[in-house]
């Protein structure tokens, strides 16, 4: 007599903190990855856009 009832569904777990998470970490990896090509080309721009007219050249 001392049953408990059972709901027909189990409660959905919120996973709005994952995806934000999730979210958050790529937007993370794109930004160091913009940095650091933007690191590489202001160092080797000048370098790069010479071989560039040489190839366009020929």
């Amino acid at each position: 007599m001392n049953e408990m009832p059972v709901s027909p569904e189990a409660p959905k777990k919120n996973n709005t903190p994952l995806i934000i998470g999730i979210v958050v970490v790529v937007l993370l990896c794109c930004c160091c990855v913009v940095g650091v090509g933007g690191w590489w080309l202001w160092n080797n721009g000048d370098s790069l856009l010479g071989s560039a007219q040489y190839f366009i050249r020929m």
